[in-house]
């Protein structure tokens, strides 16, 4: 008996082993920091990614702000050089080119050493040179700032969320006229400790907001559409968050946006929750086996280069603070990849292809449970096989024919009670068997039919229904279903067969 326990820890130890491998420390000398300011940037003008990295941590109960800028000196290597920028903590940053000339330009906000707000916009000038701007914009702590072309002329604005040194909450956008900003007032709702993100998620060219964070009192969530010249809210049922972060990104590679929070609900819980859109109009939550967290961090990246947005995160739960990693197998299936890395509070996590192999490695700082200060990066040793770098000079261009009829399945989740009886709330997935199809949607009207048939709660349950890729072979469809049912089987679903 006790060589069966031995062999089941060796087992998970080797698992454990196996997946922390996936990413390995570099070397840096930054130090580490807590309540951080940074962000990947090619601050050497050679393509590759350096680093900025700004924050407070403690030496002998004596707190210190500093400011680093790293050179990316190969070999998986990081050395610090000298900036101008101000050291800062419980800010933000981004990164954009807002002046048109092909780098990255940097704004940041946050706290000084002398206990000043302060926001400031440089230029990138390098190799390692910043040049400041004229002072645009009202400077706010505990913030947030995304770059976006919100009126679609063609240059990069500005979005500021935070708190102002009057203990106002603001969010601002700067709207850039080739280089000069001027304030636009859209009634858009002050927040701190949260987040704002730009994207277009009705795929109709302007940039709308998603946003999270304390509202003065409250949590809030709530995603703002462009539309004639104005900014409008959306009439949506979203979880109220604070402590939050959230990131737009096509999560189940339909080619609309979704969206991925995590942060604390108004009783300090931790929640963290994938929204699927379902029609550019309709968002609704989609239940996910990812550990909540809040004061949290995310971002969306494809770390194994499997064309699909991958999640990392960092914050706490309510027993210890985690930095996780979420590999992405669509269905809004998540798994946990193990990756080893230290969690952190107070912290920032962020993906970034530093050495340029094809797979994104990751920016980690903030503070430990061991109260050890975080400042580092965290090397991918995936490495996909690259593609070929020239093309060959004679393609063949002739493609066969393919106008179907192809292969498909259609399925569909949710958490619910499917029978209306409150005895069977749980997670349920209902799946077709393979068909072919001839018209558009004819699957999926036939899956609907039936389930509103045989399913007497469908209208309460439904959460929508996929519809799988076309496969030009059956087999290949099974074979695609199959890993389907698995992973969903795998989350603890019930699944349900609907065979017609």
């Amino acid at each position: 008996m006790k060589k069966l326990y031995l062999s089941i820890i060796i087992f998970f130890l080797a698992l454990t082993f196996g997946y922390s491998q996936i990413f390995n420390e570099a070397k840096t000398n930054l130090n580490g920091v807590m309540e951080p300011v940074g962000s990947w940037i090619d601050a050497g003008h050679n393509d590759n990614l350096d680093i900025i990295l700004m924050g407070s941590n403690y030496i002998h109960n004596n707190q210190r702000i500093v400011s680093q800028l790293a050179k990316n000196s190969f070999n998986k290597e990081f050395v610090k050089v000298k900036n101008q920028f101000p050291p800062l903590t419980r800010g933000a940053t981004a990164t954009g080119d807002y002046d048109g000339d092909g780098d990255n330009d940097i704004i940041m906000s946050g706290i000084s050493e002398a206990n000043q707000l302060i926001i400031r916009l440089y230029r990138n000038d390098g190799p390692f040179h910043f040049t400041a701007i004229k002072d645009y914009f009202t400077p706010v702590s505990d913030g947030s700032i995304d770059w976006g072309d919100f009126d679609n002329d063609g240059d990069l604005d500005i979005i500021v969320a935070g708190k102002e040194f009057n203990g106002r909450l603001s969010t601002r956008i700067y709207r850039n006229d080739q280089g000069i900003f001027s304030e636009m007032d859209f009634g858009i709702p002050g927040i701190y400790d949260g987040s704002v993100d730009w994207g277009d998620y009705d795929k109709d060219g302007d940039m709308d907001i998603l946003i999270t964070g304390n509202n003065g009192g409250d949590p809030y969530t709530s995603i703002f559409k462009y539309e004639n010249g104005r900014y409008v809210k959306l009439g949506l049922s979203l979880i109220p968050l604070w402590e939050s972060e959230a990131k737009w990104g096509d999560l189940n590679n339909d080619g609309a946006l979704d969206f991925f929070i995590s942060g604390s609900d108004k009783n300090g819980y931790p929640v963290t929750y994938a929204y699927e859109n379902k029609s550019n109009i309709v968002f609704r939550a989609v239940p996910i086996n990812v550990r909540p967290l809040k004061r949290a961090t995310v971002d969306l990246g494809d770390f194994d280069a499997d064309g699909d947005l991958d999640v990392l995160m960092s914050g706490e739960s309510l027993e210890r603070s985690y930095t996780l990693v979420y590999k992405n197998n669509l269905g809004f299936s998540f798994e946990d990849v193990v990756a080893g890395l230290p969690g952190v509070a107070n912290g920032l996590a962020k993906w970034g292809d530093y050495d340029k192999d094809g797979d994104l490695d990751i920016l980690l700082a903030g503070i430990t449970i061991c109260y050890d200060f975080i400042g580092t990066v965290y090397t991918n040793s995936i490495d996909p096989p690259r593609k070929p770098d020239e093309s060959p000079l004679f393609v063949d261009t002739y493609q066969p024919d393919r106008c179907g009829p192809y292969y498909y399945y259609v399925f569909s989740s949710c958490y619910c009670d499917p029978y209306g009886d409150g005895s069977n709330i749980s997670y349920h997935m209902y799946i077709s068997n393979i068909h072919k199809q001839y018209k558009s949607y004819e699957l999926n009207y036939k899956f609907n039919d039936i389930l509103i048939k045989t399913v007497p709660n469908w209208g309460e349950a439904d959460r929508g229904y996929r519809t799988s890729n076309a496969f030009e072979t059956r087999e290949e469809a099974v074979k695609a279903r199959d890993q389907v049912i698995e992973s969903y089987k795998s989350e603890n679903y019930t699944v349900h067969h609907i065979d017609w």
